[in-house]
């Protein structure tokens, strides 16, 4: 340190000699001139330490890592980023050191996403260091997150269209479409494989000209919402998934001779479709989908769904979703439906082991499990709001599983939003009629930004006592809440532990001091009884989010 003092020492004399050259000048401007000389010192001793700092850091273990490695190491980072932070995670993992950066700016791969969440100066950056890489592009005008405006947005994309490989742009029809939206879907796209175009207020129309000027070979799944199209153009033919929701045809048949343009589908979605002839007579006597696997109808009218249903013939459908309009007829219309669906499939069906019950404020689903532990059966159906409804659509839902599934014993699953649910006594009843229950289930590990908050949950229950019980399994519920539950089901304590023997399985983000588990232990006992044997397991509560 002496020697680095002595040095700076002799740079001082000699920026004292280089000021007192300039005898003509005043003391404030030989003042000034030092200061300007000693930054010039600082800014050459920032560069040796920058290159020192370099050197030091291609030393660490963590460098000596090939350059794959490090970019698996930020894909993995990134892949669980929301859209709207993605370029400024980018921008933070680049900021660790040289190596880091050099890497970022010089990987196409990593600025291939473009976002509308982004500033134009990010997004016009991420389009020139993508360079010919692929690209994948979206934009929402829902909520407040974007930080450029869809035509800002749409002007800096439609020269790199043929790079697209998905694209999914959903606003509000205020924005008029020929400025620019237009040039964009009528540009030829190679590359493209996914495209999801949404009108929240259902006013655009692109009926008059074939998307992508029908030059889009590789396209395979679309999904459009509220926007007229010419659906008899390329981009609905030879496609594997298809989801349409508020979007209008002439007929019924239309819609058909549109889907018969992909026997190769194997997920389909019809939301709230409408016809301009619903009672027209449909020709169509049926289209054969022999892939589809997953199909969602969601229609107002049960006649229209009916129709659409039965010229449907899907015979490797596994994964059904109806929505049903509200009325006592529900769960008649529930057990009609599964009956044909299941009538129609050709697909062998395994032994089944078990169903479940998995109960939402405005929807049941009943899935079953092959001996193999696989789902091999699910059916979902959807209505509009009411506890009448869900008692009458859960006792049709529970005919499906006796008569249909011959089931035996069953699982019951609850949404956490759902606990006034349990209060209906018409829908306890219709529990109490569920195929053997062994398993009950309250929450989901995994949660929408929704189902974050707490909802609240009543005093107490009044429910069956599923004689058959043998797991209790919990995901991130307050222990009252646990406690309540268990008290509706054992009204009394299990006396002896030769009866059965019931598993408790808590599952929280962090696991609770000793003595509090051993109070949860000594509740449970009281509450349940002997044979009780409670666990409590760590399980990160993950997010399902979307932007």
């Amino acid at each position: 340190m002496d020697k680095i003092n002595s040095l700076i020492e002799e740079i001082d004399i000699h920026i004292h000699r280089i000021v007192d050259a300039g005898v003509t000048q005043t003391r404030f401007m030989r003042a000034c001139a030092k200061v300007d000389l000693w930054q010039k010192v600082e800014d050459a001793v920032r560069a040796k330490r920058s290159r020192a700092r370099q050197a030091r850091n291609a030393l660490l273990p963590i460098q000596q890592l090939p350059t794959e490695v490090i970019l698996h190491v930020f894909n993995t980072i990134l892949r669980h980023v929301k859209r709207r932070c993605y370029h400024d995670t980018l921008k933070e993992i680049s900021r660790v050191c040289h190596r880091w950066r050099h890497v970022i700016h010089h990987t196409p791969a990593l600025w291939s996403k473009i976002y509308g969440s982004t500033l134009h100066q990010i997004v016009d950056q991420a389009l020139e260091r993508s360079a010919t890489h692929p690209l994948d592009a979206w934009f929402s005008s829902i909520g407040t997150m974007n930080r450029i405006d869809l035509e800002g947005f749409v002007k800096r994309l439609s020269p790199h269209i043929g790079r697209c490989q998905s694209i999914a742009l959903t606003y509000f029809g205020e924005w008029d479409p020929s400025q620019g939206l237009v040039q964009l879907i009528h540009r030829p796209a190679p590359k493209l494989q996914r495209v999801t175009l949404e009108d929240e207020r259902a006013l655009t129309d692109f009926s008059n000209a074939e998307l992508f000027d029908g030059q889009a070979p590789m396209l395979k799944e679309v999904e459009v919402l509220g926007i007229a199209c010419d659906w008899r153009g390329a981009a609905f033919q030879g496609l594997v998934a298809l989801s349409l929701s508020k979007v209008f045809f002439p007929t019924i048949d239309y819609l058909l001779e549109t889907l018969d343009q992909s026997r190769i589908i194997s997920r389909l979605k019809l939301s709230f479709v409408t016809f301009q002839d619903a009672k027209a007579r449909t020709m169509t006597p049926y289209i054969v989908l022999p892939l589809l696997t997953n199909f969602s109808l969601a229609l107002d009218d049960i006649r229209t769904t009916e129709i659409i249903f039965d010229r449907i013939n899907a015979p490797t459908c596994s994964h059904l979703l109806l929505f049903l309009p509200d009325g006592p007829e529900i769960g008649t219309h529930a057990a009609r439906l599964a009956g044909k669906w299941l009538a129609k499939r050709q697909t062998p069906t395994p032994p089944l082991e078990s169903t479940t019950f998995a109960l939402a404020n405005s929807k049941i689903t009943l899935s079953a499990v092959s001996n193999g532990d696989r789902e091999v059966l699910s059916l979902t159906f959807d209505f509009f709001s009411g506890e009448e409804n869900m008692a009458h659509l859960l006792n049709g839902v529970n005919r499906v599983a006796r008569e249909l599934f011959n089931s035996t014993e069953s699982s019951f699953k609850l949404d956490e939003r759902s606990f006034a649910l349990l209060e209906n006594p018409k829908i306890v009843d219709e529990l109490r009629q569920l195929p053997s229950v062994t398993t009950i289930e309250i929450g989901d590990p995994v949660s929408d930004l929704d189902s974050l908050r707490y909802w609240g949950y009543p005093r107490q229950f009044a429910l069956p006592p599923f004689p058959s019980l043998r797991l209790f399994r919990t995901f991130h519920q307050p222990m009252e809440c646990i406690f309540t539950i268990l008290k509706g089901i054992f009204t009394e304590p299990i006396t002896t532990a030769e009866d059965r023997i019931i598993h408790v399985e808590i599952h929280g983000t962090r696991e609770p001091e000793s003595d509090w588990l051993a109070y949860i232990a000594t509740q449970m006992k009281e509450i349940v009884g002997e044979s009780c044997r409670s666990s409590f397991v760590t399980t990160p509560r993950l997010e399902r989010f979307g932007d």
